[in-house]
């Protein structure tokens, strides 16, 4: 009875919004920081899941329709580099050594698809070079590839059918070496990596940390205490994690997670609308934004998708 009694008062409590221990209040911009939207309707399509890459002294935006640069967050010029790697809901592009590799090739929806594995590697940002036509790439796709300790590294994803709790490393994007398998935090797929203080973070609901990729350790098993929270860009600036345009139990918000140690996560309000997978980067001392979408059936007040191509920066 005593059990039931102290659920019902905590349920009571949720519902009008009172504080609850480990929950954070949300919180404005924090004032040291200033966002500025750079412009309002960049020269690429509006979309979502796309990317965002500082490349030497450029911006790039690697979007499905073609691939833009800038200089300066404002305006956009297109390149001849074509997208190589087709869906990029899917896959996803890493730089790499001083270069911009594209991994696989993606046509296609979740029910009915084709995968394949040549590997694109571009240095002048103006032609691919196919570096092999069928790699030993992982088949799957809904992982995000990242560097660490000059390679290029791969966890989970999935395939349609099943999910992986591996880990896969190469030296040059072609051929790829599994390093361990059945990791402790089971099989995963949608996950966000960071490189920080010398250690990966993966990015989920939750938040697993790794000095080499094999020993994990559980920083917390809730970013946000009580939600769940998906469709977000990481990036690390300032010396601290961030996390951008979250969506919060099936909600969009302007969202922003921010945490110095991956455990605790304060949170902030955005100026710009709200929406999820944008795209985000660090470039020149600076976090730049773009994309994302909102709404959608099930959406209340906003039952059509609506997609962006603003572009912001935030600065200290």
């Amino acid at each position: 009875m005593q059990k039931l009694l102290s659920s019902v008062l905590l349920l009571a409590i949720i519902g009008n919004d009172y504080p609850i221990p480990g929950k954070k209040a949300d919180a404005g911009p924090a004032p040291e920081y200033k966002w500025t939207e750079l412009t309002s309707h960049a020269a690429f399509p509006k979309s979502y899941n796309f990317r965002l890459l500082s490349i030497r002294d450029t911006l790039w935006a690697f979007h499905a329709a073609g691939n833009w640069y800038s200089l300066d967050g404002k305006t956009w010029t297109k390149s001849s580099l074509t997208n190589s790697i087709g869906n990029l809901a899917f896959l996803d592009y890493v730089v790499f050594k001083n270069a911009v590799y594209g991994l696989g090739h993606f046509d296609g929806n979740i029910e009915k698809y084709s995968l394949t594995s040549p590997i694109y590697k571009s240095t002048d940002l103006k032609k691919w070079t196919v570096l092999a036509n069928n790699s030993n790439l992982p088949k799957r796709f809904f992982y995000h590839p990242f560097v660490f300790n000059e390679k290029i590294w791969i966890i989970g994803g999935g395939n349609g059918i099943t999910k992986y709790a591996d880990i896969w490393n190469s030296t040059d994007a072609v051929h790829w070496t599994q390093q361990a398998d059945h990791l402790p935090f089971g099989k995963r797929q949608g996950s966000q990596f960071v490189v920080f203080h010398n250690r990966i973070y993966m990015l989920n609901n939750d938040v697993w940390s790794s000095a080499d990729g094999i020993a994990w350790k559980k920083e917390t098993n809730e970013i946000y205490i009580g939600e769940s929270i998906f469709g977000y860009a990481s990036v690390v600036y300032d010396d601290k994690i961030w996390l951008l345009g979250c969506n919060r139990n099936g909600k969009f918000k302007s969202e922003i997670l921010v945490s110095s140690n991956g455990k605790d996560w304060t949170t902030q309000h955005a100026p710009w609308t709200p929406r999820g997978g944008i795209a985000a980067t660090i470039h020149n001392g600076k976090i730049f934004m773009t994309g994302g979408k909102y709404g959608g059936p099930g959406i209340a007040g906003q039952t059509e998708f609506v997609y962006s191509n603003d572009v912001w920066s935030l600065e200290k």
